[in-house]
């Protein structure tokens, strides 16, 4: 009977903040269509940069994720941002910290209105099982790192529950080899309720997209901070070829993904 009582109200109060966030972020969402497909072509370089900004802050706050940048610092321009990949929001999370063209699966494309989303803020996707997809998404990007762009992409190329790395996949990592004088901003992300390591946020088996939003939106005390680490100098390596690059970028990363209490 006590946990009965104790988890009816537990209940209510997760319906409570899906009747706001639901709508909430429906509206907010609506809102970035309308300004992706108006004022982004408006907007200077400058003003569409800011705009990604906030409007991925605003998914996480309505998402319920607090975003803590302490341990973030400045990310130089051009550079190759690596991060672990824990779930959907992790691409909010990058973008809200400083907008970058994310190299992606091109299924991301279909996802319902969040992959229009991630298209008009410029992502390039590969389209797996084409023979020279690598090659030609590495010099869309070289072109873009050319403008002062900041490129991402996720080297495991699936989603994790957040507590470890899979292995690294390095062939996006010859981008640096194209361009050695690029840094490598290594960042591991790291997603918590109240104050301890959770998994709530993991994307991973057959979980849909609406199914986990839901889950994320029901659980109180989420927030999200990555962690910088110093950034790969590749001319520094002993060793400077894509495999190295990409191993060093996986010990670092995995060095921020320490499991149990923030500090």
């Amino acid at each position: 009977m006590a946990t009965a009582s104790i988890a009816r109200p537990l209940r209510d109060r997760a319906v409570l903040r899906l009747l706001w966030r639901v709508p909430a972020l429906l509206m907010w969402v609506a809102g970035g269509c309308f300004w992706a497909a108006v004022m982004m072509r408006i907007l200077g370089r400058s003003g569409r940069r800011v705009s990604v900004r906030v409007f991925a802050r605003g998914v996480l706050f309505l998402c319920g994720v607090r975003f803590d940048r302490q341990q973030a610092g400045e990310l130089p321009s051009p550079c190759l941002v690596v991060s672990n990949h824990v779930s959907w929001l992790d691409i909010y999370v990058l973008h809200a910290l400083e907008p970058m063209t994310f190299i992606a699966k091109s299924q991301i494309r279909s996802w319902p209105v969040i992959g229009w989303l991630v298209t008009a803020a410029g992502t390039l996707y590969i389209e797996r099982g084409r023979r020279h997809a690598v090659h030609d998404v590495l010099h869309q990007a070289q072109r873009r790192c050319d403008l002062g762009e900041r490129i991402c992409f996720f080297p495991e190329g699936t989603t994790s529950e957040g507590h470890g790395l899979l292995k690294f996949h390095s062939n996006l990592f010859s981008l640096v080899e194209r361009r050695p004088d690029l840094l490598v901003q290594p960042i591991s992300i790291r997603y918590w309720q109240q104050g301890l390591a959770s998994s709530v946020t993991a994307y991973v088996g057959e979980m849909t997209l609406v199914g986990s939003m839901l889950r994320i939106m029901r659980t109180p005390g989420l927030s999200v901070s990555p962690i910088f680490h110093s950034p790969i100098h590749f001319g520094e390596l002993a060793q400077p070829n894509r495999r190295t690059l990409s191993d060093e970028a996986y010990a670092r990363i995995l060095a921020g993904l320490s499991i149990g209490q923030r500090a």
